[in-house]
């Protein structure tokens, strides 16, 4: 630490903590000495009440640098957290579904949600749910759900068919890791997917509704741990709350009697 670097910090630090009584003792010893108010026998209780004027300008001041410090630190903090709780722009949702497709097989864990309201059925299928990358992703999930690929889907009534057409072909000798719940709602929810990788790695994908008219959405990937388990936490109610296919499994069941 060099010598500047020492006065700063004497200043900064050290000085608003001492530089109270110090000024309190310079007070007293003025005030006793030169007797400005020409008191004589009681100039040391003159100059005892200037030495408390000084001490409390001192305290004063030093909780105007205290103050100045943490709104410093304060500013700091925040200027972290911006730079830290950061989004970033993929593009379309077919540039999304693609981003998605190229990472399969280095994902271990895949949380979606397929929630629409009729507004916006026909344009999520004519940009996203009938193109050739949607087509080659849900060929995709099905071989990865056979080896170790746990992918969960949420959705309604409108995304069913997909969703067995998904358990069917991920069905295997061993138990499927492609799973999918039902969700009857009638306010909108917002769609995203959360990924997990083999190396721990967490990210979601965010912003896919197609619900303002005349402009399609531009999707979003976060990082970040705050929002990745604000996400998470959401998809766990969502789940909990969620039904199983009774409808699919009563299906199977008269069919294999």
């Amino acid at each position: 630490m060099t010598f500047l670097e020492r006065g700063r910090r004497f200043l900064y630090f050290w000085l608003p903590i001492i530089g109270g009584p110090i000024a309190a003792l310079i007070f007293f010893a003025l005030g006793y000495w030169l007797d400005p108010f020409s008191l004589k026998e009681d100039k040391g209780v003159a100059a005892f009440f200037v030495s408390v004027l000084g001490l409390l300008i001192g305290q004063w001041w030093a909780t105007v640098v205290e103050i100045q410090k943490s709104t410093t630190n304060s500013e700091k903090v925040y200027d972290a957290i911006k730079n830290y709780l950061h989004v970033t722009p993929i593009g379309s949702p077919e540039e999304a579904m693609r981003y998605i497709a190229d990472r399969l097989p280095a994902l271990r864990e895949v949380q979606n949600t397929r929630l629409n309201i009729p507004d916006e059925v026909e344009r999520s299928n004519e940009k996203l749910y009938e193109s050739d990358i949607f087509e080659r992703l849900i060929r995709e999930i099905p071989w990865h759900c056979k080896r170790d690929l746990i992918w969960k889907d949420i959705g309604d009534n409108l995304a069913l068919p997909l969703f067995r057409k998904l358990r069917g072909e991920a069905a295997g000798e061993k138990s499927s890791k492609y799973k999918y719940k039902l969700l009857s709602h009638l306010e909108p929810q917002m769609n995203f997917i959360l990924l997990e990788y083999r190396d721990g790695a967490k990210e979601v994908l965010f912003n896919w509704d197609f619900r303002s008219a005349g402009q399609d959405p531009t999707v979003l990937i976060s990082r970040d741990r705050q929002i990745v388990e604000m996400f998470a936490i959401h998809y766990t109610m969502l789940w909990r709350r969620a039904a199983e296919d009774h409808d699919n499994q009563l299906i199977k069941s008269t069919s294999t009697t």
